[in-house]
């Protein structure tokens, strides 16, 4: 794993916790594991279905709609003015960078439009890679919710904060549009069930995976990353959490 990828991700927790100190909210952060990770022989109380293989995925929860990667929707530029504003600009592809990775990712691997039941109502959502420096400026007028999965996990989940901390790698600023759809027209409704702003998720690749919450599976959007962790975002009846998936890209 190159230094630079592992540095950048725990020097933004690192921050977060500086940040959080300043305002007295911070949390002491659990002491690094000396545990080996965990592995399909050796899950260490992980679902089996964190462990797919090349020529195998999970079959789909009951009654759900895998995420599907689809040809970019002509009108989906205005689809996002429209329902998120003028801040966010779609991300046809893969920002450029000056860092050298060990395992660096194929531009054919870059996924910015998904589709599939996210939320788990038989409706179909939508998943959208975009970009915006100030995600959080639309919130009020959009009707949007900006979340920080990731950071929430660490402890440190306010997007006031967090939402300052994007990375200085140009290959982890994106942001992730999340669409809950409603009605026939799903997530194409003029007013959807509900839109979130999804900021500091690590990935170089998005496609769509499973989890299992509360004793059982349910959709989740995976977050494949080429030199540190993968993890996934899943809904779980009120939010979205972050879970971190097991092994490490290269190895």
């Amino acid at each position: 794993m190159p230094a630079h990828s592992g540095y950048s991700r725990h020097m933004r927790i690192l921050f977060a916790l500086v940040l959080f100190l300043s305002v007295s909210v911070a949390q002491t952060p659990a002491p690094a594991s000396t545990q080996k990770l965990p592995t399909k022989d050796d899950p260490q109380g992980y679902s089996p279905e964190m462990f797919p293989t090349d020529d195998s995925r999970p079959a789909p929860a009951a009654g759900a709609t895998p995420l599907k990667k689809q040809p970019v929707p002509a009108d989906l530029a205005e689809i996002v003015r429209q329902q998120f504003g003028d801040g966010f600009v779609l991300a046809t592809h893969r920002t450029d960078s000056t860092v050298k990775y060990l395992h660096p990712p194929k531009e054919t691997d870059w996924v910015m439009f998904l589709t599939g039941d996210l939320d788990g109502d038989n409706i179909e959502d939508a998943v959208i890679v975009a970009r915006n420096p100030k995600p959080l400026d639309g919130q009020g007028k959009y009707g949007y919710k900006v979340i920080d999965p990731y950071f929430t996990y660490h402890g440190y989940g306010d997007p006031k904060i967090t939402s300052t901390m994007m990375s200085e790698d140009p290959t982890q600023q994106s942001v992730v549009l999340i669409i809950h759809g409603a009605g026939a027209e799903g997530w194409r409704a003029a007013k959807p069930k509900s839109k979130f702003v999804a900021i500091n998720l690590p990935f170089d690749s998005l496609s769509f995976s499973q989890v299992k919450n509360r004793k059982k599976m349910v959709p989740a959007l995976n977050l494949a990353s080429h030199d540190t962790s993968s993890s996934v975002i899943y809904w779980d009846g009120k939010k979205y959490r972050w879970r971190e998936t097991a092994g490490l890209a290269g190895l």
